[in-house]
């Protein structure tokens, strides 16, 4: 895209709804193909980083309402236009439901992995334990193998409990955006 696309920020209105404008002079400033229908990303990158970094900044509550400013020479699209921002960020919201589930199962699954290494680790030292008599040696070997078997759990603890929280946000993001009420204002000049 070798034009800048003019965006204009948010604002939040009387009847607490929120506002994102976007002021367009070319179609292809936020729709990738007009015309085509039968696409997942319908809208530019560009103009979908801006209105989800508005939509990020804006209050978590309330109607989020896109306003788009189309320059009269356009106007053959504007029907194209909500369906499509509606579209895309429907199917941005499919795929972080994705991604959600598969990093709640990777997770499941190392800590499956990560509990079994860890009661292996503890029966191994118990039969050592059991076998030799203890001295600092075998202290050391033991100690370090309780270390490793709770460092293994790190990282399923961590899917489990931290890093679901961004995706699901994005999920949150995406359906507001996709709920969003889109007006098409077309400007004479």
């Amino acid at each position: 895209m070798d034009e800048e696309v003019k965006y204009s920020t948010r604002k939040q209105s009387l009847n607490n709804s929120l506002e994102i404008v976007l002021r367009l002079f070319n179609i292809h400033e936020l729709l990738q193909a007009p015309g085509i229908r039968n696409r997942k990303r319908l809208i530019s990158g560009d103009a979908e980083e801006f209105i989800v970094e508005e939509a990020e900044a804006l209050p978590h509550k309330g109607v989020i309402n896109i306003n788009i400013h189309l320059a009269l020479a356009e106007k053959k699209y504007q029907e194209e236009i909500a369906p499509a921002i509606q579209s895309h960020f429907c199917y941005r919201r499919l795929q972080s439901k994705k991604r959600l589930k598969a990093n709640f199962q990777h997770g499941w699954r190392t800590l499956l992995i990560a509990l079994l290494l860890l009661a292996i680790i503890f029966s191994i030292t118990e039969i050592v334990l059991n076998l030799i008599t203890e001295n600092k040696f075998v202290t050391f070997i033991r100690e370090s193998f309780i270390i490793l078997g709770w460092v293994a759990l790190w990282r399923p603890m961590e899917l489990l409990l931290y890093d679901w929280y961004p995706i699901n946000r994005e999920v949150v993001l995406f359906r507001r955006l996709e709920k969003s009420n889109v007006q098409v204002i077309i400007e004479e000049s």
